[in-house]
């Protein structure tokens, strides 16, 4: 079952940069430090206007050659190093699927089962380290991208996780789901083509809205709706280039598809949402103390620890699963994924425009308190946790002294 895992020798990526990473903005600057394409692609390319009016209707917008060659390739290789230490780290050894999902898959909603993988079958997620090749202008502010957010969003959003999506061979197809049945974007940065073999992202365009009229409020599908909508509505894999930044509503109906391919297909997912209205349900909440949240992001870390096991094979998916979306809930509800592990360097963040302070600015930063200053959310956010804490206590009393448990 290991040759399902490339080695950095084996694998189709290219992992060596021809350029070093670009720097980040001067204090002063408000744009990005590099063009984000040719002059003539600019000219040509679409207004924010058709931009938005593209996502509104079909609830995903393509920005192509949103970025440099070179600069991809330098995020590219950098991107791979850090993905193949995590993989070297935490130890879990690819699987082979046994119940067919690597050949299709026709079941809806949300049920990750993360094995051979931390988020699924074969499948990783990674929260990009704060490495000046990714908390980038071009990554988190682009100058093409930024004003569609903000037109979408409103003049203040947040990026709140920075993180990545990265199937190996032999990962699976995912569920049928939408993200959330909230209002917020997903910017999917492919660092590679997306090809037929290399699990692409398949998509339902439209299905973010159920009458067809664009509004920013909830949009929960039930099971049957999304069953009714992929069997009138055919899927549109989604086959983009590296370098393109793809605007997606969070609401509308997605998956991975299955990598069967012979590398990992790298890509970034960065997540936006705006703090206009609170709302429990759709995990906003005044911003709570960074030292909260700090506390709880440990809780849910040692969660995916205790799921994961230490055997190679992970000891409970529901455990993991849980770690997972607990420590989303943390990172959606103090309004950033930058906690006490990813702290930004002061220098760092002196060179940031003032879009990019605005976006991270409830980041840990090294030498400010950072985060939010409310008790509210604060005690919000640790009731959560208590009741993620019982139900972690009622999955672990089912776990054999072992760990062999595959639940």
């Amino acid at each position: 079952m290991q040759d399902l895992m490339p080695t950095a020798t084996s694998a189709t990526i290219s992992t060596t940069p021809t350029v070093p990473p670009f720097p980040p903005a001067s204090p002063t600057s408000t744009a990005s430090p590099a063009s984000p394409a040719s002059p003539a692609a600019l000219n040509s390319a679409p207004s924010t206007r058709e931009y938005v009016e593209r996502f509104q209707r079909d609830g995903y917008v393509l920005i192509e050659d949103a970025l440099p060659v070179e600069f991809v390739a330098a995020v590219r290789h950098a991107f791979m190093k850090a993905m193949e230490a995590k993989v070297a780290r935490l130890g879990l050894a690819p699987v082979k699927p046994t119940d067919g999902r690597d050949k299709s898959n026709d079941k809806v909603k949300i049920d990750f089962q993360p094995e051979g993988g931390n988020h699924d079958l074969n499948r990783w997620n990674m929260h990009l380290p704060t490495q000046s090749e990714f908390l980038h202008e071009l990554l988190i502010a682009n100058p093409v991208a930024l004003p569609v957010i903000k037109a979408l969003l409103g003049p203040a959003p947040v990026a709140f996780l920075i993180a990545s999506d990265t199937p190996y061979p032999g990962s699976g197809f995912q569920n049928i789901h939408q993200d959330f049945p909230r209002f917020g974007l997903t910017v999917n940065v492919p660092l590679v083509d997306f090809t037929e073999d290399n699990a692409p992202l398949e998509i339902w365009p439209g299905s973010h809205v159920r009458d067809g009229v664009f509004h920013t409020g909830k949009a929960d599908l039930s099971e049957a709706e999304i069953k009714a909508l992929v069997a009138r509505v055919p899927g549109k894999r989604m086959l983009i280039k590296a370098g393109s930044m793809l605007i997606r509503d969070q609401r509308m109906v997605h998956r991975g598809t299955a990598n069967t391919g012979t590398a990992p297909r790298p890509c970034l997912a960065i997540w936006y949402k705006n703090l206009d209205q609170y709302r429990i349900t759709s995990l906003t909440i005044p911003v709570p103390h960074r030292s909260v949240a700090n506390r709880l992001a440990r809780v849910a870390l040692r969660l995916r620890q205790e799921g994961r096991g230490t055997s190679g094979a992970v000891a409970s998916k529901k455990l993991v699963n849980l770690g997972n979306f607990f420590g989303r809930v943390v990172e959606e509800t103090s309004a950033s994924d930058r906690d006490y592990r990813r702290e930004i360097p002061s220098d760092m963040w002196a060179r940031f425009s003032p879009d990019m302070k605005s976006l991270l600015r409830f980041a840990s930063v090294q030498g400010t308190p950072g985060g939010g200053r409310s008790a509210i959310g604060s005690a919000i956010l640790l009731a959560a946790g208590a009741v993620f804490s019982m139900r972690a206590w009622q999955l672990k009393r089912r776990l054999p002294g072992d760990g062999s448990s595959r639940t």
